[in-house]
């Protein structure tokens, strides 16, 4: 028996209506005018399926009348595809908006104490007038302003309205209304200065999408404009701290403009400590851009490096300098273990100015491309606040002098500066060579002393190589006097493939001429550190390469040389330099340089030209990359591939400096294309001192990161595969030499591109 299914109204009331259909079409009937074409849809994604996004500000507005900021901007994916869905999130962007002013703007009055008790209030400045960033939308604290409140449209915007719209196409716009809100500040909106916004996507959607972008404008022609307050380079920061996306806060970006946005020049917060009895100790924190970099930089100074110059008198006192003492100071905040709780890794001499800010010899003319000129405020001591934050109240710090209308904040530049005549020095006694009429810094005047060499001869005979060495400081000439040791170094390389050193590194020996320069005679027959001696490689044509090691005593303060007293001591202060590898011929014309894979530029970017200290004093200041590889390369040392990735623990190896440097950012040091395979030395490299092993030259580029135990990057199933490429790790020289490796073959300069995720 067939079984039969029921079937329902609605089939049934489809059926009637396309056989009535069928019946007019048939009957040439018509069922009416075709509609228009509706418009095409949005060819888009949803925020909460896209896993990064940018925003492109197309304008920025501020209504006076009605106290309201619109702006409109487009939002899309990587690709450019419009994203949809942001007007549904909860909370997907905050706001900053501001202006250039003035910091007499931004003064609040208060009140000190003076010697003889009397409560003073300070209603001024005096140390200078600059132009600063606003906050429309400042945080305070009682008397402190603690930064800017970030506009949010789920929070800020008034009840029954909808400040965030979709447009369409990707397109959005918000409307701010009664957003400026200065507190206790009572500078407003100012139609005459560059405005600006600094809009934050953040944590947007399923997969916390974040973007940070600044825009600014002015207000008579609403037309867009560049940043009008740029200090540093952007690069600045993340020569350093390379790789990171976000070097504070997480979700901020890197630009300057991020930072200035919300630590305004005039932010301040208050803090407490405990000092050795157990008594409470406030302080009040500088909140600025400039004041947490300070001090950030200074409390993680290395621990060698804080055994130099005046590091503990004048910045680690903490009676003194109590926002360094209590809050700043890495090494004072440790474990139960007696470990710093936060790594000591700034690289650099904290008196280095220039470590980040712009050369004190640039001008509005030559100043970097984006950068303006308020970059060249932080030479002309017109802000004492910057001194503070890395001195503290030192010396005067909080100085007042009374003005015609009350007394005025002045501190420590009052007497600290370069100019009306002023001899003590501010910014400029940081320096050496400056031309000042002020204090210089000694230990700095060092890198003044020019290296030259003359009078080459080759003593076949004897198997010697001698020459004079000049050391000159202007027009005056550096002699034993001044200079308690000399020490030269002498390799050679090879004109044809000069991407190595050939010879072990030989011994000199120094001693003074009567026309106060130095005669240096090296014993070219030494071959104790495997490489073979120098004098089979100058019989075989090689040009000779030269680096000189010295320190020379200086008067304390000035670039001044001092000679030494009947004992060889220095009354002064003894200023360190290693003069860069001159690459000779015989004859004494230019000889062909030693090449490299990568660019002491970049190192000096970041640990300027000090690179190494030790608790003794400056490892090989002022060198250059071939003079570290006399040692680190022909020397018993391990070879600089080794010991600069870090392999045993060592510089980039070392935990904390990982957290600022990422390894498989190649580029960081290597410019373009030259960490490829292909700039490998032709010669055996040394991996480890201790026990004379050896690796081959493309098998200890990579296994010097991928083997090491500091590194989670393969281990020995990384050694595996070298040495199953024909390479060596940790051999013997002979091995080393002779090996067959074809590591290139497989990892080419894309392949390690896109390993490494460079593109």
């Amino acid at each position: 028996m067939m079984k039969r299914y029921p079937i329902s109204a609605a089939i049934k009331s489809a059926i009637g209506v396309g056989a009535l259909s069928f019946a007019l079409l048939g009957c040439g009937g018509s069922d009416g005018k075709d509609g228009e074409d509706g418009k095409p849809g949005d060819i888009a994604v949803h925020i909460n399926d896209v896993t990064a996004v940018k925003t492109q500000v197309e304008l920025a507005s501020y209504d006076e009348a009605n106290s309201t900021l619109t702006i409109e901007f487009s939002f899309t994916n990587l690709n450019g595809v419009a994203v949809t869905g942001l007007e549904e999130l909860t909370d997907p962007l905050r706001i900053s908006f501001g202006r250039m002013g003035t910091r007499a703007e931004a003064f609040l009055p208060y009140d000190i104490t003076d010697s003889e008790g009397s409560n003073t209030t300070v209603d001024s400045r005096a140390d200078g007038e600059r132009e600063i960033w606003l906050s429309y939308r400042n945080k305070q604290n009682d008397t402190l302003v603690t930064g800017t409140d970030n506009w949010r449209p789920n929070r800020n915007c008034p009840e029954g309205l909808q400040c965030l719209e979709y447009l369409g196409a990707g397109n959005y716009r918000v409307t701010a209304q009664d957003i400026i809100d200065t507190k206790s500040l009572e500078y407003g909106y100012d139609a005459a200065q560059v405005q600006g916004i600094y809009l934050m996507t953040y944590a947007a959607g399923a997969n916390k999408v974040k973007h940070v972008e600044a825009y600014y404008w002015e207000p008579a022609t609403e037309q867009s404009v560049s940043s009008p307050k740029r200090v540093l380079e952007t690069q600045t920061c993340t020569n350093c701290h390379v790789g990171q996306d976000h070097i504070r806060h997480n979700n901020y970006g890197n630009t300057a403009d991020a930072c200035l946005f919300c630590h305004t020049d005039y932010t301040q917060y208050a803090g407490t400590g405990t000092d050795a009895e157990d008594n409470e100790v406030k302080f009040t924190v500088d909140g600025s851009i400039k004041g947490l970099v300070h001090a950030i930089h200074t409390g993680a100074t290395e621990t060698d490096r804080r055994a130099l110059g005046k590091f503990e008198t004048v910045i680690g006192n903490a009676a003194k300098n109590p926002v360094f003492g209590y809050k700043y100071d890495r090494a004072a905040q440790i474990d139960e273990d007696g470990n710093p709780l936060k790594p000591l890794n700034y690289p650099a001499t904290t008196a280095n100015c220039e470590s980040c800010h712009v050369q004190y010899t640039e001008t509005e003319e030559t100043l970097p491309t984006g950068v303006t000129v308020h970059a060249l405020d932080w030479f002309k001591d017109m802000d004492a606040d910057s001194c503070q934050t890395c001195h503290g109240d030192y010396h005067y710090a909080n100085r007042t002098t009374p003005v015609e209308n009350g007394i005025a904040y002045v501190g420590c530049v009052d007497c600290h500066t370069s100019n009306d005549g002023n001899t003590r020095g501010g910014a400029f006694r940081h320096f050496a060579g400056h031309d000042k009429d002020s204090r210089e810094s000694a230990i700095e005047a060092g890198k003044l002393i020019e290296t030259s060499y003359r009078n080459i001869a080759w003593n076949a005979g004897d198997s010697e190589l001698s020459f004079t060495v000049d050391l000159m400081l202007a027009e005056q000439a550096v002699t034993s006097a001044h200079v308690p040791r000399l020490t030269v170094y002498a390799n050679a390389i090879d004109t044809a493939n000069p991407d190595a050193f050939l010879a072990s590194r030989a011994n000199s020996t120094v001693t003074s001429n009567t026309d106060g320069s130095f005669n240096v005679v090296i014993d070219a027959t030494a071959a104790s550190y495997t490489l073979p001696a120098l004098q089979e490689a100058i019989e075989n044509g090689a040009d000779l390469a030269l680096s000189a090691s010295f320190s020379a005593c200086f008067k304390n303060k000035e670039s001044t040389l001092v000679e030494l007293d009947f004992e060889g001591n220095c009354s002064g202060v003894l200023s360190a330099n290693a003069a860069k590898t001159e690459f000779l011929k015989l004859d004494g014309s230019a000889g062909v340089e030693r090449t490299s894979a990568v660019n002491y530029e970049n190192c000096v970017s970041c640990h300027n030209n000090d690179m190494v200290v030790r608790s003794s004093g400056f490892h090989y200041r002022n060198a250059d990359i071939h003079t570290c590889a006399q040692c680190h390369e022909a020397g018993d040392y391990n070879s600089l591939i080794v010991r600069v990735h870090g392999t045993f623990g060592k510089a980039h190896g070392r935990e904390d400096v990982q957290s600022l440097v990422n390894t498989k950012t190649c580029t960081a040091c290597h410019d373009d294309t030259n960490y490829s395979l292909e700039n490998a030395r032709s010669t055996p490299m040394r991996w480890n001192r201790k026990d004379e092993t050896f690796s081959s030259p493309q098998a200890g580029v990579c296994a010097s990161c991928h083997v090491s135990e500091y590194y989670d990057l393969g281990g020995d199933s990384a050694k595996n595969h070298i040495l199953s490429s024909g390479g060596i790790v940790a051999g013997t020289y002979e091995e080393a030499i002779l090996a067959q490796e074809s590591c290139s073959t497989c990892h080419s300069t894309e392949s390690i591109k896109e390993a490494h995720k460079l593109n």
